[in-house]
């Protein structure tokens, strides 16, 4: 793509058609996770390209995308749909991320090179924030000081597809926390037992105590959930963290 000349002279290159892919599958997500656009709804793709004021080709490849991500289903005779919450996906979800960062937790661990003091520094101002924000009345700010904590754990392992996999799936689990309303009724537990302790794990490279941590809170994530959908609240001294 080459880049034209203004008439005061000054060099503007055009938005590329992957970057307006980007850039629709960005917007098209974000409205899907707010619920903007609701579990069933039709995605027109010529609302869609009004709407952004893009052609056709790259909102086209922003659906594509965003049914990888599992947020849309492209169906026969229908074109684009928002994807329901599936019980299943939802615990597939749990299970792929608690997989992943493990695997995050030993490269991170494993390498002298990798846990640095600024990864430290801040892992440690995430945890602290962890409970500052659990003594607050606003969840979603814990929510999402939380699943920040978990991506800066597995970017810092430096595993390029484990970090782009797992950001993938942080859609599906801010989606699902918009649309489920699960109340945590316990984030200060929440957040020392399953952040600060997490973080003094990694700190003291300890990582068969990190991973048992991680495990523990995806399975009680699993346990929060399953009992959500019957309206009951999971057994056990700690109230799971699905996040």
């Amino acid at each position: 793509m080459v880049a034209k000349k203004n008439a005061a002279g000054a060099v503007l290159a055009p938005m590329s058609n992957l970057e307006s892919a980007e850039h629709a599958a960005d917007q098209i997500r974000a409205a899907i996770i707010a619920g903007q656009f609701q579990p069933g709804d039709r995605l027109i793709e010529k609302q869609l390209t009004d709407q952004l004021n893009l052609s056709r080709h790259p909102v086209r490849e922003a659906l594509r995308r965003l049914s990888r991500e599992g947020l849309v289903e492209m169906r026969v005779n229908r074109g684009a749909i928002v994807a329901e919450l599936d019980s299943n996906a939802i615990l597939e979800v749990y299970a792929i991320r608690a997989s992943l960062g493990k695997l995050a937790l030993k490269a991170l661990i494993d390498s002298p090179d990798r846990l640095t003091p600024a990864v430290l520094k801040a892992l440690e101002s995430l945890a602290k924030n962890a409970l500052k924000l659990a003594r607050q009345d606003d969840q979603a700010k814990t929510i999402a000081n939380d699943l920040e904590f978990q991506s800066r754990i597995v970017q810092a392992s430096g595993q390029e597809r484990c970090t782009r996999y797992f950001d993938e799936l942080t859609a599906e689990v801010q989606r699902f926390n918009n649309l489920s309303h699960i109340t945590y009724t316990d984030r200060e537990g929440d957040a020392i037992n399953y952040v600060l302790a997490l973080f003094e794990a990694i700190k003291a490279r300890d990582l068969q105590r990190a991973e048992s941590i991680w495990q523990l809170k995806f399975s009680r994530a699993a346990d929060r959930f399953i009992a959500h959908t019957h309206g009951q609240e999971p057994s056990g001294h700690a109230v799971a963290v699905p996040r």
